[in-house]
């Protein structure tokens, strides 16, 4: 084993080790609203579920970085979600994969990236921003708390107040997903993405069956 420690090594250095190594990543589609009602979306990748009482999530947003035209700036989803307060999360599959990295590139504020890349978008029913009309999942989400910690990332904790499901994918019965014909993208380090078609189902048993009975 190769040992690498993290101190004095620069942030892109420990950005590559760490992205290179959590995977794959769920990929969140984020569409808002600026203040003319611009509409922007962006993909982010540091993003996962937080719980259900209440149905909270995180989304960790840097500043563009020496890549971007616009290095330091405070990136324009930040921007709106601060300002509004709402936002959509868009699940990724392969109908929308490419156009959502299209989406990363470090357009300019008054430019739409959803309009850019060629979505169609989709008012919501509780909250003022559309949804990407092709996303196989989304949701509508109000803010909960930003926590800014450090200069140059902020976590974002969101709210889930509604979902919408591509018909196929949800049992209503049940109010359950099915995850058989749920194909997301997930983010891999780098360029790199992979799909979810391969699966495996491993359940997990209750040390006392007498007392407790495993999730289905």
């Amino acid at each position: 084993m190769t040992h690498i420690a993290m101190s004095g090594l620069t942030n892109m250095q420990k950005y590559w080790l760490i992205t290179g190594s959590v995977g794959p990543r769920p990929i969140a589609l984020v569409t808002s609203l600026n203040s003319e009602g611009l509409c922007n979306a962006a993909p982010y990748s540091a993003f996962n579920y937080m719980g259900e009482d209440p149905p909270l999530f995180v989304i960790a947003v840097d500043h563009y970085g020496e890549e971007s035209h616009r290095p330091g700036e405070q990136k324009d989803t930040l921007k709106n979600i601060i300002e509004r307060e709402q936002f959509v999360v868009n699940m990724v599959d392969e109908r929308i994969a490419e156009r959502m990295v299209l989406c990363g590139s470090d357009f300019p504020s008054h430019i739409s990236e959803a309009e850019a890349v060629g979505f169609d978008l989709t008012p919501s029913t509780t909250i003022d921003v559309p949804r990407i009309t092709d996303a196989p999942i989304a949701w509508e989400c109000k803010l909960y708390k930003i926590i800014d910690f450090s200069k140059q990332r902020s976590m974002v904790f969101g709210e889930i107040v509604a979902m919408y499901f591509r018909e196929e994918l949800i049992d209503e019965e049940k109010l359950r997903v099915r995850v058989d014909l749920f194909q997301p993208y997930g983010r891999l380090g780098g360029p790199n993405y992979c799909r979810t078609t391969d699966r495996v189902r491993l359940t997990v048993p209750t040390f006392l069956p007498s007392a407790g009975k495993p999730r289905e």
